[in-house]
């Protein structure tokens, strides 16, 4: 089983290598970008500090369902501390990014370090209220990775060093990949810890602390900051950034997009290590199967940028095709898992599950594409001075999805619908194929509203050139 996957790694690991030979060919503006000493040098400050905040994430990502399953903790219990990240970021993320927004995103790209260390500390206990303080330090802590940043380097670089706002989707790109590449690093760097010095699934999270620390120090001794406060107090710039996003169809349609399809993202978390547990003689090593799915997705960003590069696709129509992916994706998983095709019965529960696991690697690759592309469309159409309050806003309808789907995981009849790992029980695949129906539905959606955004999107940019040519 082990070599099937390294395969599988290996496959994928060409593939990324001849996308990025490709993409270094036929970059556009590569020569301007790379003879741009400010454009390159900020740059760089965003691409070490986020990657060094996305690889102690990553190193937490396989183990945190089994980490809580070695604790003893039943499915709806873990329902219950995922939910409690969920609520977190919701109510604490909104009210930090209010608070970053008027006094600086530096501060709070600061306290994603220690908030996240305190997070991992958490996780060496088994404890339940003290793995909620954790959750609820995680919430907090996710908010800030995918807000804060990126929110710091935008106004760096469109408002302080006026940098062409397409070099954006350069630096975006050129994020995913890394963090990709480092995501891969931590999937093997787990295994090794967790499987082969069998360390248990707590010692990624002990891991991740020094990195966090790092990443707090970096941005006080390096990061430069000029942002001109908002002097808006919390509660206006909440209420604004409210407001805006009920009322701007461009801002709306999009955070429809961002929410159900990472909250998708988030279930995806959720189901996949269960999907495998189908396989009870012969599971696969969970640092393998991550390191894969972040092989795939750093050629996503890969075929973004090769694709933008060549000008066959822009950030829109790239957006679409994500969607478009990954609504197929688990339309064939949900196919895949059911008795449609094939009856669920001795070995052919091997063929269900390795096809499940191909359509995971290509919902992996719509992940390399989505990302780049939201980041840059959100870039054009959020407002500098609300932008991590309303990037935490939009998030909101992401977290009641979730939260609605955990509850209604919580609340199944424990003998009936819910996942049961134990040694001795076989996983409900009934539940784990509606699950993948809701993230076919979500999916489908977001597809639809990629469409609409394209069109609201087209329509004011015309709008804005008609306006300019009767001013001249």
């Amino acid at each position: 089983m082990d070599i099937m996957f390294l395969i599988v790694i290996i496959v994928l690991l060409t593939i990324a290598v001849i996308l990025f030979a490709v993409s270094r060919k036929y970059v556009v503006e590569k020569l301007k970008q790379e003879t741009n000493i400010d454009f390159q040098k900020l740059q760089r400050r965003y691409l070490i500090v986020y990657c060094l905040a996305c690889f102690a994430d990553w190193l937490q990502g396989p183990y945190v369902y089994k980490l809580y399953k070695q604790y003893g903790y039943n499915e709806g219990e873990i329902a219950v501390l995922f939910i409690t990240g969920t609520i977190s970021n919701s109510l604490f993320g909104t009210i930090t990014g209010a608070l970053a927004d008027i006094y600086g995103r530096k501060i709070l790209c600061i306290s994603y370090g220690i908030l996240y260390s305190g997070c991992c500390v958490t996780k060496m206990f088994g404890n339940f209220q003290l793995l909620l303080i954790g959750r609820m330090l995680g919430g907090i802590s996710t908010s800030i990775l995918y807000s804060a940043f990126d929110s710091w380097y935008i106004n760096e670089h469109v408002n302080y060093y006026k940098l062409p706002e397409e070099w954006l989707n350069n630096t975006f790109a050129k994020a995913t990949f890394f963090n990709a590449t480092l995501a891969i690093l931590a999937g093997l760097l787990s295994y090794f810890l967790v499987s082969v010095l069998e360390f248990g699934p707590v010692a990624p999270f002990v891991t991740a602390i020094p990195f966090l620390i790092t990443s707090s120090i970096y941005v006080v001794s390096v990061i430069n900051e000029h942002y001109v406060r908002n002097t808006k107090s919390a509660s206006a710039s909440v209420k604004k950034a409210i407001i805006l996003w009920m009322t701007n169809k461009n801002i709306f349609t999009l955070s429809v997009v961002q929410s159900l399809y990472e909250g998708v993202m988030y279930l995806f978390i959720y189901i996949w290590t269960p999907t495998f547990d189908v396989l009870k003689d012969s599971k696969p090593p969970l640092g393998l199967v991550f390191s894969s799915f972040m092989l795939a997705l750093m050629i996503g960003s890969k075929i973004y940028s090769i694709l933008l590069g060549n000008s066959f696709l822009d950030s829109k129509k790239q957006l679409q095709l994500a969607t478009f992916v990954a609504s197929f994706s688990f339309l064939m998983c949900s196919l895949a898992i059911s008795n449609i095709f094939i009856d669920y019965n001795g070995q052919q529960k091997y063929y269900k599950v390795m096809i499940c696991y191909f359509f995971f690697l290509l919902f992996e690759i719509s992940i390399g594409i989505y990302f780049p592309s939201m980041t840059y469309l959100k870039s054009q159409v959020i407002p500098e001075k609300i932008r991590v309050t309303i990037s935490n806003v939009i998030k909101i309808p992401s977290n009641v999805f979730i939260c609605l789907a955990l509850l209604w995981i919580y609340f199944k009849e424990p003998n009936e619908n819910v996942i049961k790992i134990q040694e001795d029980q076989e996983p409900n695949v009934d539940f784990i194929f509606t699950i993948f129906v809701v993230c076919f539905i979500a999916t489908l959606i977001t597809f639809i509203f990629s469409k609409i955004f394209s069109k609201f999107h087209s329509e004011s940019f015309k709008d804005i050139i008609k306006r300019h040519e009767i001013e001249v």
